[in-house]
């Protein structure tokens, strides 16, 4: 894992070498183990560098043997090995690291190299022949890139703070997804003039202009997976034990696995038995799983640790977490940085979680209601009211921007049409399948919050963050197979968990309860008066800390 930055631009009067060395200091976290800045033509690159799979230090950014290509990367390629061994009567390897394979790769098959990466990746690649830079980020959203245009500039970067020198900190209050989910969305960042590339996206940078494509999207990657239970259960087992164990090679390290107690991180820790897990426990019933994690320790043999965190530790951690994390999340990640904190004291680089399996399984419980709703348009008796249904309850698409519209206005136009427009986009990307839409809407936002948060916490620690259910198979399976294995009985990711009994505790399959790792913020500081979690508190200080942390411009702000 790393951090990657690049300054293009055709004025000399800039100091490129030093913007770019000053963008990767305030990213030294995600790279504590080498640096290198260095300059071809009007472009500058430069790379912070955790070694995980090559332990041997190499001249960063990273060129080819004809000195044609340079690269600079971030994450990794699991499946590099088998990319590697296609590669070896091209090209003669000078390093074991996946980083030569992704450029070497990239030179023999351009833009089609990237849908054989099976990974978490985001890197630059400059062909010093044609002059064009290539940034790409990986299929799902595990690794970031951000980006910015000047006047006579293009900067990218993995994380908004390093950007920060040359754009002024100022509130994007256009930012539509913020006011609509309390989070950004899609390319939109808190921070005006300083955008996201987007998942299976890539930029092109050539002749002083950018434009922005696509080489991968869940809709246009979907499979034909035959409409079979007994089929459909084994391929998805397979998958899922193909890709926890995949994401134990490739490691020069020992690892480690965070577990909360439910199905999906039990369901990783099982199968890639980790050196030793860690897990959250708090003195309240409601956040309490730990008998679940004890359960999982015991089957695998592996010895559990637990932490304790407190309300001392929530306001010793407030600032950093909000500097880290660059933009405010309404959900909190606490309870990761303090699991983190401990991971990094015992000497570890790399971890795996469960992150994923939700979205690309159908696991949230609001996705009950707008099933429940579909089951009575499906009855035979309602065939020819779908007038009356859509007026009763109003079309799938209406229900679900009502469901998740967190904008304190509800009658706010801008963000209705907003909602409407990207959530209907998504309905008509799964040919109007409800379960299919909400998971997709969900991996393309909320998803990536979480995974933002998670890239955020472990590079803080300058560790990785390894998450098996992202792997690319599994979501293209997933979104493919027939959503009646996502909901089935009444159980959300049923497949999952049918296809997770020959692995983890019985118990853990047959919870109904669903927790995850969230601190008892609401408790401790008696947000719930009425037994009910506020949001709106938690979200106020988030937003609060960013503000004062990055000392953001700020007008206004149509969402408070």
């Amino acid at each position: 894992m790393c951090g990657i930055a690049g300054f293009i631009s055709s004025n000399r009067d800039y100091n490129a070498r030093a913007i770019v060395a000053k963008m990767l200091d305030k990213m030294g976290h995600r790279g504590p183990d080498q640096s290198g800045v260095a300059t071809w033509d009007d472009v500058t690159l430069g790379m912070v560098r955790l070694s995980i799979i090559d332990s041997d230090s190499h001249e960063i950014p990273y060129t080819d043997v004809s000195e044609s290509h340079a690269i600079v990367y971030n994450g990794e390629i699991y499946n590099h090995d088998d990319i590697k061994a296609s590669l070896y009567s091209k090209y003669d390897f000078k390093t074991g690291s996946d980083t030569e394979t992704a450029m070497v790769s990239f030179i023999e098959n351009g833009i089609n190299s990237f849908s054989d990466h099976n990974g978490m990746y985001a890197f630059a690649v400059y062909d010093m022949k044609k002059r064009e830079t290539f940034i790409v980020r990986d299929k799902v959203g595990e690794k970031p890139v951000y980006y910015t245009k000047g006047k006579d500039f293009f900067a990218f970067s993995s994380e908004i703070k390093c950007l920060l020198d040359l754009v002024e900190p100022r509130f994007a209050d256009d930012a539509l997804s913020y006011r609509a989910y309390e989070f950004t969305v899609g390319k939109e960042t808190l921070f005006k003039d300083i955008y996201l590339l987007e998942p299976g996206d890539y930029i092109k940078y050539a002749d002083g202009k950018y434009s922005i494509h696509s080489y991968w999207k869940v809709w246009d990657s979907l499979i034909d997976v035959p409409d079979s239970e007994s089929r459909i259960l084994s391929d998805i087992a397979d998958l899922v034990e193909d890709a926890i164990l995949l994401r134990t090679k490739n490691c020069a390290h020992k690892y480690s696995a965070i577990i909360s107690g439910g199905i999906d991180s039990s369901l990783v820790a099982c199968i890639a038995k980790p050196d030793v897990m860690y897990t959250a426990h708090y003195d309240f019933p409601d956040f309490d799983e730990l008998d679940y994690a004890k359960m999982v320790a015991k089957q695998i043999n592996r010895e559990l640790i637990v932490i304790e965190p407190t309300k001392d530790d929530f306001i010793r951690t407030r600032e950093k977490i909000s500097y880290h994390l660059d933009t405010p999340c309404t959900w909190t990640s606490f309870t990761l940085w303090m699991l983190l904190e401990k991971i990094k004291a015992d000497g570890f680089r790399v971890m795996m979680t469960g992150d994923g399996a939700d979205e690309v399984f159908g696991g949230y419980h609001r996705y009950h209601l707008l099933f429940h709703d579909e089951q009575i348009r499906r009855l035979d008796a309602m065939k020819n009211y779908d007038y009356l249904i859509n007026k009763y309850y109003g079309s799938p698409v209406e229900r679900y921007v009502r469901l998740v519209n967190r904008c304190g206005n509800i009658y706010d136009q801008e963000v209705n049409e907003y909602l409407h427009e990207t959530i209907g986009f998504y309905f008509d990307k799964m040919d109007e399948d409800v379960v299919h839409l909400m998971g997709l809407n969900d991996f393309y936002s909320t998803m990536q919050v979480l995974l933002q948060m998670g890239d955020r916490m472990s590079m803080a620690f300058g560790i990785e963050n390894r998450s098996p259910f992202l792997d690319y198979r599994l979501v293209e399976y997933a979104f493919s197979m027939s959503s009646k294995y996502k909901i089935k009985d009444g159980i959300t990711k049923w497949v999952l968990k049918e296809a997770a009994r020959k692995f983890i505790p019985k118990p853990i399959v047959e919870r109904i309860d669903k927790r995850g790792f969230s601190a008892p913020v609401n408790k401790w500081f008696q947000w719930d008066r009425k037994g009910k979690y506020d949001r709106s508190a938690y979200r106020s200080i988030a937003f609060e800390d960013w503000k004062k942390v990055f000392a953001v411009k700020y007008e206004k702000a149509k969402y408070n």
